[in-house]
């Protein structure tokens, strides 16, 4: 069946359009297409690169080996689309167009079929002009004694320096014209050349007759429209009409087209070609004035707002050619450039899948695959008559300013339309990459509004803001950048809108402002519908940030923003796509440590937000405080980091004695028989914890380098003060304002964060920030942060605190390993005296703790940790949540030497988690110890002394190295 209206709209004459449903079917099989490739030498590199990648993915779709014609000096016929799967061509030599026109023609007698060339060229033919013009004449008398019994048709992609009058010769070689593309960027190609092959695949020519006279347009999709300027149809006489197609021929109804929705006006309107700058105006006129019925369905306004944006598009390319042209200004770039203009409508369908960039691609993808319209006229219907009253109580405090329908009646009417609230904002081109840095919240306005109102008000705004600038100034439409000052609709009080935010409402309607968040969102944020990104939703923590310090404190800016509140807390809850694009983990991670804050890639006030919308605000406030400091301190500024750095760690050296420890005493420094084994262990649990607090001297123990400066326990609070002032002279590091914003906004006392800092905190916070450039490394931490940059500063502690290891020191230190009551002191102990996991002492604690349990021994030593749990310490490298060796050793785990019995170490663990801490294990590094003796190498090293260079991958324990 057909269907047909007159237009109402007339730019230079009048038409109608007539639309034809028609059969679709896939015949890219049957379609004979072959390439024609330039490959001379001003093709060499990203284009020939570019066309090889296109034709690449075109045979991983297809499977299909279309033909592939190349042509330098000479052309070559054996390849297929398939011989640039793994290699692309080479480019090289002059251009003969005469070389490859005698190819396509002895391939045409040879293939009486109908096929399609699509015929690519960068450059100017290097042949003498005689043979062009013979190669030519002899390939359209090949092609006119076979027009009629095959079709052939040449598609044109032209790039760079090329001679337009040239390629449209080219383009009506075949019995059918053919279609022309060009581009300027060898990033074009692809586009280009894909573009071109899914319409030579899949479009289909129909030709429909009326009154006698003939009319032609291509299809790939379930109707083809027409467009006709020449004839009156009278639906009294003409009933109907001849279609032609490849299929054949056949007699259909034609009928006037009842009622006419705008979705048929802009496909009639994006058939017609502007001649000058009047009729392109009279277009863009008439597109603004479409808006989607009330009645069209979610899937119809989309594709209605897509067309509508690619006729915009296109019309301000038509502009600034015919701009050009009107001024003299007609370099061949301008005539080809209005050439392929001419046949980018035909295009539109192919394009409309790939506009913007992927992510429009992938959303319009799912918008096709996805029901939404069904499922919100689920949710419409499973609203029960209770469910339906409770809305109804709202009806006064949402009331649309435009359509004056309340949230009662829009709900009732339509399943796809939000209640939403008008705000204006500015918005810059980082918006679309970027959601927290590209919009800015300028004012919050009293209007509501549905956002279908918001949308049909935006268009007519945008159709008169158009029209006054062309007449005063004659420039361009659509810039993004302009949009902030001329794309406006006024509110209620007059107030300037330019984009609207969901309000929640009830729950009903957030299920709809939920479904539909792709579209709104990708509107807020790249004036297209398509245009959504899930790191949106985190731009719109950003809004609600901005609402809070542009708050008015009337009742009724504070119900707008408690509605706001309840939309993002669903978004950071509830979805999917905010978890998995934010990370699931990100704001406990910016809580816990450093590591979790340093990659710096979202605003400072959207972890704020998290934990404010979390209820969750002051266990945010002090992170958010040390990551500014830390952003403010990796700025360029000129203090010198390295006197700060040894001030926190040493304190003023002028102010304090130095004390070096120096024993030279070998005797025993305590009697382990009277000393109160309790008070030892807990000064190595205390050790453990933090190293800074020094243990009790189990054996004496000598301090080399009496130069060697002595951390200092606590921080100097004055000096941390001091320090921080004096850098802001040059930084404003005072509590930043998005802090001090949001403590006033929750009534909490606006010097909080002056008045809980903790200073030890901060200090071993500063040290990280201002001794690592980028970033901590993750072994790194507060609690141990101190020592580490001690060492890194005056050499590693362990090869500066020396033990006199005598059978009997060693005795004594043995004895207390075996007999700790925690974990923790047997992990003090170990760090203390065996910090290599090696040496004679360390071998004598593994000797002792490869033994069986007896019967009895569980109950005798009920106060004590088992061998057992000490040795899966060690081979885990773990107490809790704590690493047992947090030195150079972490890196590495244990593999015991040659001379532990593997066989019983599994036993004593027990052979289950034995395997499990084995398989667990497998791919980290263990060293390189050389076990037949402890006698050093030649190198010094053995293993008591190992070689920190020599590692390998851990394969399993009974592997040796």
């Amino acid at each position: 069946m057909a269907t047909y209206f007159k237009t109402p709209f007339t730019i230079g004459s009048e038409y109608h359009y007539v639309e034809v449903k028609v059969p679709k079917i896939d015949s890219s099989s049957g379609n004979n297409i072959i390439c024609c490739v330039d490959t001379s030498g001003s093709m060499s590199g990203s284009p020939i690169r570019n066309v090889c990648e296109v034709l690449r993915d075109i045979y991983q779709r297809t499977q299909i080996e279309y033909p592939l014609f190349t042509y330098n000096t000479k052309a070559d016929i054996t390849k297929t689309i398939k011989s640039v799967e793994r290699q692309d061509l080479q480019a090289g030599g002059g251009t003969s167009f005469s070389s490859v026109f005698t190819a396509i023609q002895n391939y045409l007698v040879n293939n009486q079929k109908s096929t399609t060339f699509i015929f690519m060229t960068d450059g100017q033919d290097t042949d003498s002009q005689e043979a062009l013009k013979r190669a030519i004449q002899m390939l359209k008398l090949t092609i006119s004694g076979l027009s009629k019994s095959i079709t052939v048709v040449f598609h044109v992609i032209g790039f760079g320096e090329v001679n337009n009058n040239f390629l449209n010769q080219v383009r009506q070689f075949g019995n059918k014209e053919g279609l022309f593309r060009y581009s300027t960027e060898s990033a074009e190609l692809q586009n280009n050349f894909n573009d071109m092959f899914e319409y030579a695949m899949s479009a289909r020519e129909f030709t429909i007759i009326i009154n006698g006279q003939s009319y032609t347009s291509s299809s790939n999709e379930e109707t083809v429209g027409f467009l006709i300027d020449n004839i009156t149809i009278d639906n009294t006489i003409t009933k109907e009409i001849i279609l032609k197609s490849s299929d054949g021929e056949s007699k259909i109804s034609l009928e006037l087209m009842q009622p006419i929705r705008p979705i048929h006006i802009v496909r009639a309107l994006n058939l017609v070609s502007p001649d000058n700058e009047t009729s392109v105006h009279q277009i863009r006129t008439y597109l603004n004035s479409i808006v989607p019925t009330a009645s069209a369905d979610l899937m119809e306004k989309l594709e209605l707002e897509q067309i509508k944006k690619e006729i915009d598009e296109r019309m301000m390319e038509y502009t600034r050619l015919f701009t050009q042209i009107k001024m003299g200004q007609v370099p061949e770039q301008v005539k080809l450039r209005l050439s392929a203009l001419r046949h980018d409508a035909t295009f539109a369908n192919a394009q409309r899948r790939k506009k913007l960039d992927l992510r429009i691609s992938k959303n319009v993808d799912y918008f096709r695959r996805t029901d939404i319209s069904g499922i919100l006229d689920g949710y419409k219907k499973s609203i029960d008559q209770d469910g339906w009253n409770k809305i109804k109580e709202q009806k006064s405090d949402w009331v649309c300013t435009y359509s004056n329908d309340d949230i009662y009646e829009m709900m009732r009417k339509t399943p796809d339309n939000i209640m939403c609230l008008g705000i204006l904002i500015e918005r810059n081109e980082q918006a679309i990459t970027s959601p927290t840095k590209g919009l800015k919240l300028i004012n919050v306005s009293n209007t509501i509004i549905s956002y279908d109102s918001f949308i049909a008000a935006m268009t007519l705004s945008k159709n008169s803001q158009q029209q006054q600038q062309q007449q005063t100034d004659g420039t361009n439409y659509g810039q993004f950048s302009g949009i902030n000052d001329t794309y406006c609709i006024v509110g209620q009080l007059h107030e300037k809108i330019n984009a609207a935010i969901p309000l929640y409402i009830n729950y009903e309607h957030m299920k709809r402002i939920r479904i539909l968040e792709g579209i709104w969102l990708g509107y807020m944020f790249t004036l297209d519908s398509y245009g959504y990104d899930r790191d949106q939703e985190i731009g719109l923590l950003k809004l609600l940030y901005d609402m809070i310090i542009l708050q008015t404190g009337t009742a009724r800016n504070k119900q707008f923003i408690t509605e706001f509140e309840k939309v993002c807390h669903f978004i950071i809850t509830e979805s999917i796509g905010f978890k998995s694009s934010y990370g699931e983990k990100t704001y406990d991670n910016f809580i816990n440590s450093i590591h979790g804050r340093q990659n710096g890639k979202y605003d400072l006030s959207i972890p704020l937000i998290i934990g404010y919308l979390k209820n969750d605000l002051k266990n945010i406030l002090m992170p958010v405080y040390y990551e500014y400091l830390r952003q403010c301190l990796h700025k360029k500024m000129s203090i010198d980091k390295t006197n700060i750095i040894e001030r926190l760690l040493y304190g003023d050296e002028s102010q304090r004695v130095k004390t070096v420890a120096s024993n030279k005493d070998n005797t025993i420094s305590i009697d382990i028989n009277q000393q109160d084994p309790d008070y030892v262990e807990q000064s190595f649990i205390q050790y453990f914890h933090d190293e800074m607090c020094q243990p009790i001297e189990l054996i004496p123990e000598t301090t080399t380098g009496e130069d060697r400066k002595l951390i200092i326990h606590e921080a100097d609070i004055e000096y941390i003060k001091n320090i921080l002032q004096s850098i802001d002279n040059q930084l404003n590091l005072n509590v930043p304002i998005v802090i001090k914003n949001m403590l006033k906004y929750c009534n909490i006392n606006e010097n909080y964060i002056e008045d809980n800092l903790d200073y030890d905190d901060l200090r071993k916070e500063l040290l990280m920030i201002l001794y690592f450039d980028q970033t901590v490394p993750t072994n790194v931490t507060k609690s141990h942060v101190l020592s580490i940059l001690d060492e890194k500063i005056q050499g590693n502690r362990d090869n500066t605190v020396t033990f006199n290891f005598t059978p009997e020191t060693i005795r004594i230190v043995t004895y207390k390993m075996l007999t700790t009551k925690t974990l923790e002191g047997f992990g003090g102990l170990l760090r203390k005296y065996c910090p290599k996991r090696c040496g004679p002492l360390f071998s004598e604690v593994i000797k002792n703790l490869l033994i069986l349990p007896q019967a009895n021994e569980i109950e005798r030593n009920v106060n004590s940790i088992m061998n057992k749990d000490k040795l899966v310490a060690l081979l885990t490298n773990q107490i809790g949540y704590s690493q047992l060796y947090n030195n150079e050793m972490s890196v590495f785990c244990w593999q015991p030497l040659a001379d532990v019995n593997i066989d019983l170490l599994a036993q004593v663990v027990g052979k289950d988690e034995f395997k499990k801490i084995e398989k667990d294990n497998l791919g980290k590094y263990v060293l390189h110890c050389y076990r037949i003796s402890n006698k050093s190498n030649r190198h010094g090293y053995s293993n008591y002394k190992p070689n920190m260079n020599n590692k390998f991958k851990f394969t399993g324990y009974n592997d040796r190295y």
